[in-house]
C-alpha cells in the first residue's frame, strides 16, 4: 500500500507527460490509472503564450499556411525565453464540447476553379456546409479558450486564422471576453468590416483615404485598399464587438484579395488571397505580437531602391553624392532593411540595369557597387525615369508592411510616355498597388518642375543640387507616405445587379437569373463562395429546403472592383424567393496595374 501511494504521487507529478508514458507506469505498477490517462489533455499544458490557429477551407491539419505562420511566430520569439504552446482547431479527435472544426473544401478555396465559368449547373458537393463549419469552429475555439484561460490565467492567448479560419476567429470574438484574449490576428477574413472604406459617390472619396489614419478602424493592421469596406460575405457589424478589444485585434487584407478587399485584379483572381504565406504578412503579424509583449515601439523596416542615371553628363553629380548614397544605404541595411541598386539612361541608347536586388545588396558590397558605376552615352534627350522606376518596382520583392521608397538621381527630365510606352499614370498606379512606394528625386534646379507631378503623386519629394537641404534627402527615414493619400482614385464606375430571380425548380434545386452590367459575378450559396459566373443564369443543385437557402451575388466592374454582396433567400417553409433591396452600387475607378 505504501508503494502504491508513493507511485500515485509519482503519477500526479507526471501529469504533464505524454499519456502513453503515464499508461506505462500504471501497467507496471498495477494501479488503475486509465481514468487519469483519459482525462489528461496536453493541449491544456500552461505556457507563457498559447497560440490557437484556425485553417482555411479544404486544408488538412498542419497545412502550408499553418506551417508558415507557426514558423514565423516561433521565429519571432525564439530568443525571448518565453514558452509557446500551439493548438490548431480540429486537432483533438472528437473535438471539445462536441465541436471539432471541419473546414470543408468548397468553391473558391479550390483555387483553380474560380476563374472558370460555373456554367449551367452547379453542385457544391458539400451541401453548402461552409457556414456550419465556421459556427462549429467558433464553438470549439470559444470552449477551448474559456477552459484554457481558466486553467492558465497567466498565459497570453493569441488567436490567428486565415480565410475561413479568419472568419472563425472574428466570429469567436463576438462570444469571448476581451480580458481572455491578448491578440487576435485575421488574414483575408470574408467577414471583414471597415466602415471607413464605404464609398461616398458625392465626394468621390472615402474617409479611409481622405481623412487620414485618425478615422481608421482600430483593428486595421495592414489593409492597403482604401475602399475595402465589407468582406465578400458581408462583414460582421461591428467587427470588433467591444472597445476593450482596442489594440488586440489586427486585421490583414492584401491588395486585390477578392475575399476581403474591394479590388480584384482581373488577371490574378486568386493571387491576392492566396499569397499571405509568401508576402511576409505572417512575419509582420508575429513581430507585432512580440512588440506588444515587450512594449517595443513599432518601427517598420525600410525598403530603399536606388536608381542612378548613368549617362556621361552625370559624372560630377555621381561623384558629389555617391558617398552620401552609400551612407544612407548602409543605414537602411544596418537597421534590418533592404536596398536595391539600378542604373538607367535613355532607352534608345542603354538598357535599365540591375546591379543588386533586395536579396543581394549588402553592407559589404554596396560601397563597391555604387563606386563601380560607369557613365556612358547620353545627350540632351530626356531620360527613361518612368520606365526605370516601373521596371524596378515590378521586379523587386518588396517586404510586407515595410516603408518602401525609390530614390532617383538624375540631371534630366523624364519622358511621358517613355520610349517603351510606360506612362506616369502606370508608375503611380504600381507604386500604390505595392503598398505604396514613395518616389524621391535628386536633380538639377532647372529640372525640378519636370518631376513635381511624379513625386507628388507618389507622396515623395524633389530635391535639387542647389538646395541647402539636398543632403537632408540622405537623412530621411523614407517613410513619409501619408495614409490619407488615395490610390483608388478617378471617376466612379457604376456596377449594378438587378432583376434577380431565385425560384425552386425541383425538390433540391433552384434556378437563378439576374442582370448586371459588370464583367462577371461572384456566386455565393449559404456562405459557400462557389466561383465566378460568366453567364446570367445558373441552376443550383443539392439544396436542402428544410433549411433557409440564401444565394448571394457580387458583381465585378470593368476595372476590377466588386460591388457589395446582394442576397436573396428561399424560405424553408414557403419555398418562395424573398428579395433584398438592390440599390445601384457606385464603385471607385483605378487603372489596371502591373504585376509585382
Amino acid at each position: 500500500m505504501k508503494l502504491h501511494r508513493f507511485n500515485f504521487r509519482i503519477i500526479k507529478h507526471l501529469k504533464y507527460l505524454a499519456p502513453a508514458l503515464i499508461l506505462s507506469f500504471s501497467n507496471t505498477l498495477g494501479v488503475c490509472s486509465a481514468a487519469l490517462a483519459e482525462s489528461y489533455d496536453p493541449n491544456f499544458n500552461c505556457s507563457d503564450i498559447k497560440l490557437v490557429y484556425a485553417r482555411e477551407s479544404g486544408a488538412e491539419l498542419g497545412d502550408l499556411n499553418y506551417e508558415r505562420f507557426t514558423t514565423a511566430f516561433l521565429g519571432a520569439f525564439k530568443d525571448s525565453g518565453l514558452s509557446i504552446g500551439i493548438y490548431e482547431l480540429g486537432t483533438k479527435e472528437g473535438g471539445y464540447d462536441g465541436n471539432s472544426y471541419p473546414s470543408p473544401g468548397v468553391g473558391i478555396e479550390t483555387w483553380q476553379r474560380f476563374k472558370t465559368s460555373i456554367g449551367a449547373f452547379i453542385s457544391a458537393g458539400e451541401t453548402y456546409s461552409y457556414g456550419e463549419s465556421v459556427k462549429e469552429g467558433a464553438r470549439e475555439m470559444v470552449y477551448f479558450v474559456n477552459r484554457y484561460s481558466s486553467a492558465c490565467p497567466n498565459s497570453k492567448i493569441v488567436l490567428a486564422g486565415y480565410s475561413q479560419g479568419a472568419q472563425v476567429v472574428s466570429l469567436s470574438l463576438q462570444s469571448l471576453a476581451p480580458s481572455k484574449i491578448y491578440a487576435a490576428l485575421t488574414f483575408g477574413d470574408p467577414k471583414l468590416y471597415l466602415p471607413e472604406g464605404k464609398f461616398n459617390p458625392l465626394t468621390v472619396s472615402t474617409p479611409a483615404c481622405s481623412e487620414g489614419r485618425a478615422v481608421h478602424s482600430p483593428y486595421r493592421a495592414n489593409v492597403p485598399d482604401c475602399y475595402a469596406y465589407k468582406g465578400i460575405l458581408g462583414g460582421y457589424v461591428p467587427y470588433q464587438p467591444s472597445s476593450e478589444y482596442d489594440g488586440k485585434v489586427h486585421a490583414y487584407c492584401q491588395f486585390h484579395d477578392i475575399i476581403c478587399s474591394a479590388y480584384i485584379d482581373p488577371d490574378r483572381w486568386y493571387s491576392g488571397h492566396a499569397s499571405y504565406k509568401e508576402t511576409g504578412a505572417y512575419d509582420v503579424a508575429s513581430k507585432k505580437v512580440y512588440d506588444m509583449i515587450f512594449e517595443i515601439e513599432e518601427n517598420p523596416v525600410k525598403n530603399l531602391a536606388i536608381l542612378f542615371d548613368a549617362t556621361e553628363s552625370m559624372n560630377k553629380m555621381i561623384g558629389k553624392y555617391k558617398s552620401d548614397t552609400i551612407k544612407s544605404a548602409k543605414k537602411v541595411l544596418s537597421e534590418g532593411g533592404k536596398v536595391a541598386l539600378y542604373t538607367f539612361g535613355d532607352l534608345k541608347e542603354r538598357d535599365i540595369e540591375q546591379l543588386c536586388d533586395f536579396s543581394t545588396c549588402s553592407e559589404e558590397n554596396i560601397s563597391s557597387l555604387i563606386n563601380s558605376i560607369e557613365t556612358k552615352g547620353g545627350g540632351d534627350d530626356p531620360e527613361s525615369v518612368l520606365s526605370g522606376s516601373y521596371k524596378m518596382m515590378q521586379e523587386l520583392h518588396w517586404s510586407f508592411g515595410a516603408n518602401k521608397s525609390v530614390l532617383v538621381v538624375t540631371d534630366n527630365k523624364p519622358l511621358n510616355p517613355d520610349r517603351d510606352g510606360t506612362t506616369l499614370a502606370q508608375v503611380k498606379s504600381l507604386s500604390y498597388e505595392i503598398d505604396p512606394v514613395n518616389i524621391y528625386v535628386l536633380t538639377k534646379p532647372s529640372m525640378a518642375d519636370a518631376f513635381s507631378e511624379l513625386t507628388s503623386l507618389t507622396n515623395g519629394k524633389v530635391y535639387t543640387t542647389d538646395d541647402e537641404d539636398a543632403l537632408a534627402l540622405f537623412e530621411t527615414d523614407f517613410s513619409s507616405f501619408d495614409p490619407a493619400e488615395t490610390y483608388n482614385s478617378g471617376a466612379p464606375v457604376v456596377s449594378t445587379l438587378s432583376n434577380i430571380n431565385l425560384q425552386k425548380s425541383g425538390t433540391s434545386s433552384a434556378s437563378l437569373s439576374f442582370e448586371t452590367d459588370g464583367i462577371g459575378t461572384v456566386l455565393i450559396v449559404n456562405d459557400d463562395v462557389l466561383g465566378y459566373l460568366e453567364t446570367n443564369t445558373v441552376e443550383l443543385a443539392d439544396l436542402d429546403f428544410s433549411k433557409e437557402t440564401t444565394v448571394c451575388l457580387a458583381s465585378v466592374s470593368t476595372n476590377g472592383y466588386r460591388s457589395e454582396t446582394v442576397c436573396e433567400t428561399i424560405s424553408a417553409d414557403e419555398g418562395k424567393g424573398s428579395s433584398t433591396t438592390v440599390s445601384e452600387q457606385v464603385i471607385p475607378k483605378a487603372p489596371k496595374t502591373g504585376r509585382r
